[in-house]
């Protein structure tokens, strides 16, 4: 028998190659659907583990602020009532602005009152208490970069009442001993001073500098001052 030009058997065995690619196409599409689900499998496994994964550095990020913010708590606070008083205290407050982490300073005092009293640090007892707060973020700040060396304080407390002068001094030397490092002051105040191990006066006499030790009399010093 004959269609269209073909014999019968021609036509079942053209149907049966084309039954034949199209089971061939089938199934390459079904295999690559197949690699396309493993893949996409791999990748929602992946992504659980990236989000895990920040959710984790997230925690240690928010530890490790914490963690921060209650160690310079401690500090600057036993820094204040070291020369204020037990009824000064210091807080921070830390909170996330334009996706940046940024941090809030506050002076809390009750000054023989019972509810605390929160101000901000340049309107707290007037200067002193932030040349207080400012020497001891710094001293934070040196011990956790670790550097070594001496530290140089060129005035400090300059706007510490004459009162505090001496807690003051007791501060620094007690830093000084915390964190087995010198501390260097250059200082007009002579409360400040005397707290020191060693006290050194500079007098300035026809451009040259004359150095001696507290209490004794002036000798020449090594060096020129213009």
């Amino acid at each position: 028998m004959v269609v269209e030009g073909i014999t019968v058997a021609e036509a079942i065995e053209r149907f049966g190659d084309y039954v034949r690619r199209r089971r061939w196409n089938y199934e390459r599409l079904l295999a690559a659907e197949r690699d396309a689900q493993e893949a996409l499998s791999k990748i929602r496994f992946q992504e659980t583990i990236v989000a895990q994964a920040r959710e984790v550095f997230q925690l240690a990020a928010e530890t490790a602020r914490e963690q921060a913010k209650q160690g310079v708590e401690r500090v600057v606070s036993w820094a204040l009532q070291s020369v204020f008083g037990p009824e000064i205290s210091f807080e921070v407050s830390l909170a996330d602005r334009r996706d940046q982490p940024e941090a809030d300073f506050a002076v809390v005092s009750t000054y023989g009152g019972t509810t605390p009293v929160r101000t901000e640090p340049t309107e707290a007892r007037g200067g002193g208490v932030v040349d207080v707060i400012s020497l001891a973020l710094r001293s934070v700040l040196l011990e956790r970069t670790r550097m070594g060396g001496p530290l140089v304080l060129d005035e400090p407390g300059k706007h510490v009442s004459e009162e505090y002068a001496r807690p003051l001094g007791e501060l620094i030397r007690a830093m000084s001993d915390d964190a087995g490092r010198q501390i260097i002051i250059i200082t007009h105040n002579s409360e400040l001073a005397e707290t020191g191990e060693s006290a050194y006066r500079v007098e300035i006499r026809n451009g040259e500098s004359r150095v001696h030790p507290v209490g004794t009399e002036p000798v020449l010093g090594g060096h020129y001052i213009e």
